[in-house]
């Protein structure tokens, strides 16, 4: 068996397709890509997922029936249909992820995937040398690194994972994710980089889509990831208000996010830490993920 690579993007009208391979590179791949999802489920506890659990070593979450919306699985079937995906800069820079697969003998088909960005994109717009038979030699044409592990796999209609945020960033999970509780907002409210006026008064007003989103934050784990100056400053890119106090604790300054008090600036903060704002690359303007339109 061996098996093809393929690239799901951000472009529409190239939502997927692959890369020309040579045979003894897929070989290589073919072996490489077989242990890694050996090494994925060996021993793992499989843990569903409710938005909240964060797995230790040795555990994946699970969403059962996950839909394929992107149609992978159509790609593993038929091979032939699929595009080759043109070797320049532009075209790797749209990639999410990298995957790969292929069909049981009973039919189901399994998906391993790789999320992928700029940082491993191998570009010859420099000179790029790499070491073989105790030489360097120069790289002639783009290049791509694979990375050492899977981010997730479907197998079964389910999606397995380990971590949450590296999934997200080839699927939407939205749908799959439970609303934060009154507890779960309190424990959000309580951030060390929060400032929340009144925590009753942000449990009150909390609609379903304030309540997706905090989850959606908390589990992102993004106000611990990104230090607060670099929050600030991707703030003012985006012109989104971001107001910060400090506070002084145990006789050091604390900086703070000082959380709106009105509802409709708390959606549009919820919405800046849950990433739904992007910057178009040739147009420079900014805009919400979700409708595509131009963000305020």
């Amino acid at each position: 068996m061996l098996l093809n690579l393929y690239a799901l993007t951000s472009n529409p009208s190239k939502k997927i397709v692959k890369f020309t391979l040579s045979s003894d590179i897929q070989k290589e791949i073919t072996e490489s890509l077989l242990n890694l999802k050996n090494n994925f489920f060996s021993g793992a506890e499989i843990i569903s997922f409710d938005g909240k659990y964060k797995p230790d070593d040795g555990e994946l979450l699970v969403i059962e029936g996950f839909d394929d919306i992107d149609q992978l699985s159509r790609a593993i079937k038929s091979p032939l249909s699929i595009e080759p995906i043109s070797p320049t800069e532009e075209s790797m820079k749209e990639i999410k992820a990298i995957f790969s697969g292929f069909e049981e003998e009973d039919g189901n088909i399994v998906i391993l995937l790789q999320n992928f960005d700029k940082r491993k994109i191998i570009s010859t717009n420099g000179f790029c040398i790499y070491h073989s038979g105790d030489v360097y030699k120069k790289i002639e044409g783009i290049a791509i690194t694979i990375d050492s592990k899977l981010t997730a796999t479907i197998k079964d209609n389910n999606l397995y994972f380990k971590n949450f945020h590296n999934t997200r960033q080839i699927f939407d999970l939205s749908d799959y994710y439970k609303e934060a509780t009154n507890d779960d907002i309190i424990s959000f409210a309580d951030n060390s980089i929060l400032k929340v006026e009144s925590v009753d008064v942000l449990v009150s007003m909390s609609d379903s889509w304030m309540r997706k989103k905090i989850s959606l934050v908390q589990q992102s784990n993004i106000l611990s990831i990104v230090p607060i100056n670099e929050i600030k400053a991707i703030a003012a890119e985006f012109n989104i208000k971001l107001e910060t106090i400090t506070e002084i604790i145990d006789g050091n300054e604390s900086e703070k996010i000082k959380f709106p008090t009105e509802k409709v600036d708390i959606k549009k903060l919820l919405r800046f830490l849950d990433e739904d704002y992007y910057k178009s690359p040739l147009s420079k303007n900014s805009f919400i993920s979700n409708s595509k339109r131009l963000a305020d």
